[in-house]
C-alpha cells in the first residue's frame, strides 16, 4: 500500500530525529596510527641510539643518507612526544588516575626480533657500555611470563632494561619473535582499573583479534622507582614515569622500518588535557542537525494545516 505523503514527511522527521541523537561522541582519547614506516610517515618520529637522537626519523630515507650509522645501531623508533600514562596523587598515595591502552601492529614473517616498548619520559644515558639491551643479569627473582603463539611468533613480556645501572627493570617490553611461516598480528591492551596486560597474536591480512589472549599478566606502570610485584609472584619492573616515550625496539633501526607496519595506539586522555572536549565541527553539525529538525517539524505542522484548509475549500458546496 502507497504511503500518504503525511506519513513520508513524518517519518523524514523522525529519521531526522534519530540520526541527530544516535550521533557518536568524540572518543576519550589519544590515537596514532602508521600503516608503514616510510619517508612519508616518519618525519613526526624520533629514532634514538646509544649515541644519537634523530628529530625526525624521515632523514634516514633521504638519499643522502645523513646518518648511515644509525640505521645499522640498536634503536628505538617512538613518538615523539611523551605519553600521559598515570596521575599522581596530591597526598603522593596511590596514583589518582592510570590511563588504559590498546596498541596493534602486524610484524613480518621474516623480520627479526622486535619489542613494543614503553620507556622513562626521557631517554638512556648515551654511551652506556651494556648497550640499550641492558645487561642480562636480572636481579629480581620472579619469573618473566612469556608464550608461543600457534606457530606464528613467540611473544615474552618483560621490562626494559636500557637505564642500567641506575633503572635496571622500568617500564615495559613486549618482544615479538616471528618463526617465518607468515605475517603475524599482533594486539596489545592494558587495563589500567584491573591492572591486567594482554597480549593476542595472530595471522595477519585482516582477520579478527583472536577471542582468547595467548599472554595475561598482572602489570602496574604507576609509580617509577617502586618495585611492582603481582598477587601471582610475577616480577611486573618498577613502573614508569607519569610521561614516557612509546615505540619500538630493535637490534637495528632499520629493522623497525622494515618488520613492522599498520601501527595503531590509543590511549585513554586524562580530564583537562588540551585535547579533551568537543570539536567545534561536532557541535556544529549538531546545532545544525537541531535546526534541521525543527525546521523539518515547523513545515510539517504547515503542510498537515494548508492541507486541510485547502481539502475543505475543495469540499461539495450545498445549493
Amino acid at each position: 500500500m502507497a504511503r500518504s505523503p503525511q506519513h513520508t514527511a513524518l517519518a523524514l522527521v523522525l529519521l531526522c530525529a534519530a540520526t541527530i541523537m544516535a550521533a557518536p561522541a568524540t572518543a576519550d582519547v589519544d590515537s596514532h596510527s602508521f600503516p608503514v614506516f616510510d619517508a612519508n610517515t616518519t618525519d613526526v618520529l624520533w629514532v634514538a641510539t646509544n649515541e644519537t637522537v634523530v628529530q625526525g626519523a624521515s632523514l634516514l630515507f633521504q638519499p643522502e643518507r645523513p646518518f648511515p650509522e644509525v640505521n645499522a645501531s640498536e634503536g628505538f623508533l617512538v613518538l615523539p612526544g611523551q605519553v600521559d600514562l598515570w596521575r599522581a596523587s596530591d597526598d603522593g598515595g596511590l596514583p589518582a588516575r592510570e590511563a588504559s591502552f590498546n596498541t596493534s601492529f602486524t610484524v613480518e614473517s621474516s623480520a627479526t626480533p622486535v619489542s613494543f616498548v614503553i620507556l622513562l619520559d626521557r631517554f638512556p644515558t648515551f654511551n652506556n657500555p651494556v648497550g640499550l639491551r641492558g645487561a642480562n643479569n636480572n636481579s629480581n627473582t620472579g619469573a618473566v611470563p612469556n608464550a608461543t603463539a600457534d606457530g606464528l611468533a613467540a611473544v615474552e613480556v618483560g621490562t626494559v632494561k636500557s637505564y642500567a645501572p641506575e633503572s635496571p627493570d622500568v617500564g615495559l617490553n613486549v618482544t615479538v619473535t616471528p618463526n617465518g611461516t607468515a605475517d603475524a598480528a599482533v594486539w596489545i591492551e592494558y587495563d589500567a582499573v584491573a591492572h591486567l596486560l594482554r597480549v593476542y597474536v595472530g595471522a595477519a591480512g585482516g582477520e579478527q583479534r583472536p577471542a582468547k589472549a595467548l599472554l595475561d599478566t598482572p602489570l602496574s606502570l604507576a609509580g617509577q622507582g617502586t618495585a611492582q610485584t603481582s598477587p601471582t609472584g610475577f616480577f611486573v619492573g618498577q613502573g614508569t614515569t607519569q610521561t614516557a616515550l612509546v615505540g619500538f625496539f630493535a637490534g637495528t633501526v632499520r629493522d623497525i622500518f622494515d618488520g613492522v607496519r599498520d601501527w595503531d595506539l590509543t590511549v585513554d586522555r586524562f580530564d583537562g588535557n588540551k585535547k579533551k572536549g568537543t570539536s567545534w565541527w561536532v557541535i556544529l553539525i549538531a546545532v545544525l542537525g537541531s535546526v534541521v529538525a525543527a525546521a523539518a517539524i515547523v513545515s510539517l505542522v504547515v503542510w498537515r494545516f494548508v492541507s486541510r484548509r485547502r481539502a475543505r475549500s475543495m469540499g461539495p458546496t450545498k445549493l
